[in-house]
């Protein structure tokens, strides 16, 4: 009997099949192969021939050079303010008032220790004087006693050597003279005393009385000082002082900036720089060449103040204090050098173009300034260099 054959389109089965198994094989071999990290977003720069300038950008603010801080002396309360920001004053031109009624306390009663310090030296010389003149009156008496007493011991002497009184009273009357002169001594002797004592009491009385006095001269200088005057003639700047505002000792209230003494430039470097900054170093602005005239040596939050200036003091005169100018530090001489944008791929080791690909190269690199690095090996011009941050450590990395 006959038999059903089977349909022909069975005879491409096999091929379809082989195409299938060779592509899976070559899919797994893909897969167990390593991979090469690939740098998403590079950026690559040039290394290019040209001159190195070894230099800082800054951004300065101009200064008077010559200025005075106006710092509170007193503590007290605004009552007065007779200047204003920007004003041209005169040497000695009132500025402001204070009031302090602490000061006006104490100094009325330094006053009224001096009055009463001088009431009691007054009394003490009334006193002094009643009492020297009770004691002449008492010397007086004393003489006359003393005087009476040698008048009666030479009158019974005289009657006893003519034989009219006993010898008895001419030894009483003897005895009543050398106490009347006894007295008179000690009486001197006692008001000698009393008078250095109440001379050197009002001696100190007076000390004391000159000394509250000076007290209250400088009080009173104090007093003076409520009214700030102007250290010297220029221009107030930073003064912004309120009616009603309460000022303490050391505020900072302005300055006075003197427009004849020139300006200068002040800026802030970064403290790696410090080692390589000297006196005299040239320094390029659009507002002319100036030279670093003195380096702070105080670091303060990483920074170091410089001072530049215009040599022979010839600034601009049209610059203000307070104004900003871009300037550029220049710390060598301009060189030959290979250069490079500096970025942070930029180390040591550098991955460098070749086709597709990143192949990693030691690389010897020198100064850096102005966004630049000095180039001393393992680079050539025209090399391109990945300055971005590279994805991994790999020894090639593939590009997108």
């Amino acid at each position: 009997m006959d038999r059903a054959l089977p349909p022909a389109r069975r005879r491409w089965h096999a091929p379809a099949l082989a195409v299938a198994f060779l592509a899976a094989a070559a899919a797994i071999a893909w897969a167990r192969a390593p991979r090469l990290a690939v740098a998403t977003s590079p950026q690559l720069a040039t290394v290019r021939a040209g001159m190195f300038r070894d230099e800082v950008a800054l951004r300065a603010r101009v200064e008077p050079l010559r200025s005075v801080q106006l710092d509170a002396a007193e503590a007290g309360r605004v009552e007065e303010v007779l200047a204003h920001d920007g004003d041209h004053v005169a040497a000695g031109a009132p500025l402001y008032r204070l009031q302090s009624a602490d000061q006006e306390q104490l100094l009325m009663q330094r006053s009224s220790e001096v009055a009463q310090q001088m009431a009691n030296v007054s009394v003490e010389r009334t006193a002094q004087a009643a009492s020297l003149a009770q004691n002449r009156r008492e010397l007086a008496h004393l003489q006359a006693a003393a005087q009476q007493a040698e008048s009666d011991w030479r009158r019974q002497q005289q009657l006893a050597d003519a034989g009219f009184v006993a010898p008895a009273a001419v030894e009483q009357s003897a005895r009543n003279r050398q106490l009347a002169e006894r007295l008179l001594g000690q009486a001197e002797a006692d008001q000698r005393a009393e008078a250095a004592i109440r001379e050197q009491s009002i001696s100190q009385m007076s000390d004391a009385v000159r000394g509250l006095r000076r007290g209250l001269q400088l009080l009173e200088r104090t007093r003076d000082r409520l009214l700030q005057r102007a250290p010297l003639a220029g221009i107030l700047s930073g003064f912004e002082l309120q009616l009603g505002a309460s000022v303490r000792p050391g505020d900072r209230l302005g300055r006075i900036d003197d427009p004849s003494g020139g300006v200068q430039l002040v800026a802030d470097v970064d403290e790696y720089w410090l080692p390589r900054l000297r006196a005299g170093q040239a320094v390029t602005s659009d507002a002319g060449d100036l030279v670093l005239a003195q380096a702070l040596p105080q670091v303060q939050a990483g920074k170091v103040r410089v001072l530049l200036r215009w040599p022979a003091g010839r600034s601009p005169a049209s610059l203000r204090a307070g104004q900003a100018v871009d300037v550029r530090l220049q710390l060598s001489a301009p060189s030959a050098a290979l250069l490079l944008p500096e970025g942070p791929g930029v180390q040591s080791r550098v991955y460098v173009r070749q086709g597709g690909t990143l192949h990693r190269r030691d690389a010897k690199l020198g100064r850096r300034a102005s966004g630049l690095v000095e180039v001393l090996g393992g680079l050539q011009a025209g090399d391109d260099v990945l300055i971005s941050q590279a994805p991994a450590d790999d020894e090639i990395l593939a590009l997108p």
